[in-house]
């Protein structure tokens, strides 16, 4: 009877091993399986989002509080155009940069009150800055070129990357009594301008690699408060600087399957917790009230706000949250606005580097948009741009 139950229990034993020897290897052939997978794909590892990110501001930025963030004309040199080979368009816009830090060939000198020129200030992100556009190519660009042939005109393009609306409220206060504009452009980037409102923007960075970090993150209350250079690393790639990793996280964080497991728990958690929805409700609310003071601002300096809404690629096929919520802003504050969507394919962005229009893309929304601007002259009958 005892040799029995010592059968018994030893092939119990055995049959556990078993099964945690099926459930080790099952789990190394899906790890192995998902590694080839995602490297198809392309997926990246943390890293890899590592690798491409540092904490070294460029020479070519500035930022505090007083200017804003801006670029720093004369800075950019040889490292520079090798580094930014696959976007040359990068490299040359930062070849050309006034004093005051923004991509215009003027420098941006008070303006006599008086002139008759056209006068229109430009604000915005990215797009307004003229990502991805050869120079002379940008929406701004092509404004400007449209509009100087039916009027002497001065445009001032004030657009920085990763900025806002409350950026652009910071650049028309500083700018339009200095330019006495007739018209305020402002460029609203529906794929990332609500977001990018939840945070101050005088703590921009932008490293040598052209990637940027906030030195700002916010509560659960969305109170913004500042964070380190090394928090910001972490939010920025998901993991701390190498140096200060150990031999297994080093291994972890070159794991692609391990990145997309830990992206997929964040993705879910968020979801669980409802933060998307109260998120979008703050963006909405805080990107209402910048628009509010902007336009209220444009109109007691006797100007003009027009707003050119942005669509993101992914809106193309069909309209997101963002882009019905910009349009629907623009009409709840009765701004003049000009939506240029249904110009473009998808064909029109660029899959990489942020997604934006390639030349024909900005080249469709400024002549759209100077074609709105001229049309409103006619409208209301103006025959000179001098200001009393």
């Amino acid at each position: 009877m005892a040799a029995t139950a010592n059968t018994g229990n030893y092939s119990k034993g055995k049959k556990i091993k078993f099964a945690l020897f099926t459930l080790l290897f099952l789990l190394v052939i899906v790890f192995i399986l998902g590694e080839a997978i995602l490297s198809i794909t392309g997926y990246q590892s943390t890293y890899a989002k590592a690798k491409r990110f540092t904490l070294n501001q460029a020479k070519w930025w500035a930022c505090d509080s007083v200017n804003g963030p801006r670029y720093v004309a004369n800075q950019v040199g040889v490292p520079d155009s090798i580094h930014f080979l696959r976007e040359i368009w990068y490299y040359h816009r930062l070849k050309m940069i006034n004093n005051d830090g923004y991509h215009d060939r003027d420098n941006f000198t008070p303006i006599a009150a008086s002139s008759d020129s056209l006068k229109v200030l430009v604000a915005g992100d990215s797009f307004t800055w003229g990502a991805s556009a050869d120079i002379d190519s940008s929406y701004v660009d092509v404004l400007e070129s449209d509009i100087k042939k039916s009027h002497p005109a001065l445009v001032w393009n004030t657009g920085i990357p990763a900025t806002g609306t409350n950026h652009a409220l910071f650049t028309v206060k500083k700018y339009l009594p200095m330019q006495h504009a007739n018209y305020v452009v402002l460029g609203f980037y529906v794929g990332n301008d609500f977001e990018d409102n939840l945070l101050p923007y005088d703590k921009l960075v932008f490293n040598d690699l052209a990637s940027c970090y906030n030195l700002y993150d916010y509560d659960k209350d969305f109170k913004p408060y500042p964070i380190t250079k090394r928090e910001a690393f972490k939010k920025a790639t998901g993991t701390y600087p190498v140096e200060e990793l150990n031999f297994v996280q080093k291994l972890m964080d070159r794991s692609k399957f391990i990145s997309f497991l830990s992206d997929l728990k964040m993705k879910v958690a968020n979801r669980l917790s409802g933060n998307k929805g109260k998120t979008n409700e703050q963006e909405y609310k805080l990107t209402k009230e910048y628009l509010q003071q902007l336009k209220d601002y444009v109109q007691a300096n006797n100007a003009e706000l027009i707003v050119l809404i942005i669509p993101a690629s992914v809106d193309i096929k069909e309209k997101e949250e963002h882009y019905l919520n910009a349009v629907k802003l623009m009409k709840e504050l009765s701004i003049p606005y000009v939506d240029p969507i249904s110009l473009f394919t998808a064909d029109d962005y660029l899959k990489i580097d942020g997604g934006h229009w390639k030349n024909r893309g900005h080249v469709q929304a400024g002549h759209m948009l100077s074609k709105f601007l001229l049309d409103r002259i006619r409208e209301k009958g103006q025959t000179g741009f001098g200001q009393k």
